[in-house]
């Protein structure tokens, strides 16, 4: 039993050995300088997700009042309600998010991280000013077409 616990290569830590283990941590650092150089483009890209949620949700919206038969701004200028083909529909803010409802069948998030939203229209120009959680503010006007009968 002895002899079994007994290990036959004793040599120590050879030169081999340490190369290899050199060459390891080598590639190993190869991989951590990639990742942060990988890193800052996607932080980046990351900041300019919210302007382009912005940017996105504009052109929803300005899509939706394109052919509107009527206009009503409403909840102190918080919520805004038009009726076009798709039936009557209402944009407006709730909790951190701005949300849209058609036919008032069910709800659909437009634009989040928001703390405070305005409306407010002045004949074919929607004004629309926007409070960022983050304190930032965003103003965009959008024109009304109206349908002509």
């Amino acid at each position: 039993m002895h002899s079994i616990l007994k290990l036959r290569d004793e040599s120590g830590y050879s030169l081999v050995e340490a190369l290899f283990q050199l060459l390891i941590l080598g590639i190993f650092l190869h991989f951590f300088v990639l990742f942060f150089y990988w890193k800052l483009p996607i932080e980046r890209q990351l900041q300019d997700y919210y302007a382009t949620e912005w940017e996105l949700f504009a052109i929803d919206l300005q899509a939706l009042l394109l052919d509107v038969d009527d206009f009503n701004v409403h909840l102190g200028e918080r919520s805004i309600s038009f009726t076009n083909e798709r039936g009557k529909i209402e944009v407006g803010q709730s909790g951190n998010v701005i949300r849209k409802l058609i036919n008032k069948t069910g709800y659909i998030p437009l634009f989040t991280s928001i703390s405070s939203v305005a409306f407010s229209h002045e004949g074919y120009e929607l004004n629309m000013e926007v409070t960022m959680l983050d304190g930032r503010k965003r103003e965009r006007r959008f024109a009304i077409g109206f349908r002509q009968e």
